[in-house]
């Protein structure tokens, strides 16, 4: 099948005026040493046009955040979490109905986090050269071979997208695949609290009251700087370097040196580290609590046992896969909202909500 490489405005707003309900789309990007994600290329199937879409070539794109955002469209992504996270910080939204293939193998037994590759050869016996994988997106120009592989993403994504679909609606279990979809596009563009990044700090369990404020003030610094700077976090201050300043409140660029940080830390960052530091010790009224790991509690191992025992019994009488229903994460959710662990309390977690509440709300309470 052949396709069309989009470089003109003109040629974009001729194919946006496709009336098509469902459009297959991928997208390709680079990020390595940026916060967000920096698009290379966007790959739309409507069932008849392939279109690969050259954002560089391209500036104004709203045609096609015009196209996404309709309503009466299906747009179909595999595993498309950074797929929506892109869409979402170029064009300020979401495509209006997503649907993801790989959350709808999932329900039907074909695998909890399949690829794109292994799907399309399971289900159409096809075998995609992934040999441009790795490929630079950001480089012009791009080889033929780049591009047939781009388009080969969304031109096998339409008809493994129409077969999942039957056999999600002879199975009765669109509703629910549908529940799971909008769960998931509402947690990739929903924020997390800045002030809770440090709660992500490996081994932050292990620290008082104090290093705790402490390790709370770089981390929401290091973040908003990562945003500012469109910087990964790791290439602002490294996580291991932000604990070890927490763990030994340094007050001076002599002490912040014997914690062996990169050079480039201590001299871009050394005055703006302490002073954060100075600033938690400061504030002895907002220090954060001790963290309460679930493991650590008497009722844990029994809990949580008796809770996948629920969780597989559902499974089987709903004729699903049981990490559909729950991964250990969402166990782990649970629980601390029943311990009272959560910081809003009221707020119901993902497993008494929706179609997974329907399955075990009652077994839970």
């Amino acid at each position: 099948m052949t396709y069309t490489l989009i470089t003109e405005p003109q040629a974009l707003s001729d194919f946006c005026q496709t009336s098509a309900p469902i459009l297959a789309l991928d997208t390709e990007f680079i990020r390595t040493r940026t916060f967000y994600a920096k698009p290379g290329l966007y790959q739309v199937f409507d069932g008849v046009q392939t279109v690969l879409i050259d954002p560089l070539a391209v500036s104004d794109l709203a045609p096609l955040w015009q196209l996404l955002e309709d309503s009466n469209r299906i747009c179909v992504l595999h595993a498309g979490g950074e797929d929506i996270e892109l869409l979402h910080q170029q064009s300020g939204s979401v495509p209006a109905r997503i649907h993801d293939t790989q959350l709808a193998a999932a329900f039907l037994g074909l695998g909890a986090q399949i690829g794109f590759a292994p799907l399309v050869n399971a289900l159409l016996d096809v075998q995609l050269d992934k040999a441009n994988a790795r490929t630079d997106w950001l480089a012009r120009p791009l080889s033929g071979s780049q591009l047939n592989y781009a388009a080969d993403d969304v031109i096998y994504l339409y008809p493994i997208y129409q077969e999942l679909m039957t056999r999600l609606q002879q199975r009765g279990l669109m509703a629910w695949f549908e529940q799971e979809c909008e769960r998931t596009v509402k947690r990739r563009i929903t924020s997390s609290d800045p002030a809770l990044a440090y709660l992500d700090i490996k081994h932050a369990w292990t620290l008082d009251r104090k290093g705790l404020a402490i390790l709370q003030r770089l981390s929401e610094w290091r973040l908003s700087e990562a945003r500012r700077r469109d910087l990964a976090v790791n290439f602002v201050v490294k996580e291991a370097h932000l604990f070890k300043i927490a763990e030994r409140a340094p007050t001076c660029l002599e002490e912040l040196a014997k914690l062996e940080l990169d050079a480039m830390e201590v001299r871009r960052h050394g005055e703006t580290l302490l002073k954060l530091v100075q600033q938690a010790l400061e504030n002895t009224s907002q220090w954060p609590p001790l963290i309460q790991r679930l493991i650590d509690f008497p009722a844990y191992k029994s809990e949580l046992k008796r809770i996948k025992g629920l969780i597989d019994e559902a499974a089987l009488q709903a004729s699903i896969p049981a990490e559909v229903i729950a991964s250990k994460r969402l166990i782990h959710q649970y629980l601390s909202w029943k311990w009272r662990l959560e910081e809003n309390p009221a707020k119901l977690p993902v497993l008494l909500q929706d179609w997974r509440g329907e399955l075990l709300a009652s077994s839970l309470g």
